[in-house]
């Protein structure tokens, strides 16, 4: 896991590798390809440590939230960084993979906040998603949790 976390830190301050990430996430690509990126970089990690890490961070898919991010109503994982491009950004319609959230780092401008008194007897849960920069207006989606 510290592998890991070391290549996150890399990734923050390497803008050519988050280039990259943004691009393996962007196209749904699985762990392997990630690992093998990281591996490239000097860094070693199992699937298992990136699953947790993954976890760790919110590990959601555009429309998935993780409890903390719920009760929190904040949005945002652990790891947050400016990500914010007026030439990515600009006339967002919702979330894209990439763009708010990519690899385990999200945008610190985007936020997502549980609407309580929304959740349904499958738990599926409504949430407004906006960002702080304007990118995008603020929608609501209901999501499973």
């Amino acid at each position: 896991m510290e592998q890991m976390q070391a290549f996150i830190e890399k990734a923050k301050n390497d803008s050519g590798l988050m280039a990259k990430l943004d691009e393996l996430c962007a196209s749904g690509a699985e762990p392997d390809k990630i690992i093998v990126l990281a591996a490239e970089h000097g860094f070693t990690f199992t699937e298992e440590d990136y699953r947790a890490a993954r976890e760790q961070a919110g590990g959601r898919k555009s429309g998935e939230l993780a409890e903390e991010d719920l009760e929190a109503a904040a949005g945002g994982s652990t790891y947050t960084q400016n990500r914010y491009d007026p030439n990515r950004c600009k006339g967002l319609t919702k979330l894209i993979s990439g763009v708010c959230a990519a690899f385990l780092l999200d945008c610190d401008h985007f936020k997502s906040e549980w609407v309580r008194g929304t959740s349904t007897a499958s738990g599926d849960k409504q949430y407004n998603f906006s960002c702080n920069m304007g990118a995008f207006p603020t929608y609501s989606e209901m999501c499973r949790a």
